[in-house]
């Protein structure tokens, strides 16, 4: 909960918060970062490297936000 609070105070601080909330996704039942990574023309390492509060990328959880760009 505390990066979704963190990420949501990031949103309001940005004039504009719409185009810039672009840059996050709200995790949902069944996504992995490999699903998402293919999604979003990224890599797992990539997702990894923008999100440090993910440990471990077989752990993520619905509701979680993550940054993909």
């Amino acid at each position: 909960m505390e990066n979704k609070n963190m990420i949501e105070n990031e949103l309001e601080n940005v004039a504009g918060g719409a185009a810039y909330s672009s840059n996050f996704y709200t995790i949902k039942k069944g996504d992995t970062l490999g699903i998402l990574a293919a999604r979003f023309g990224t890599t797992v390492n990539n997702l990894m490297a923008l999100n440090p509060h993910i440990k471990n990328a077989n752990l993520i959880y619905p509701g979680d936000v993550i940054r993909l760009y």
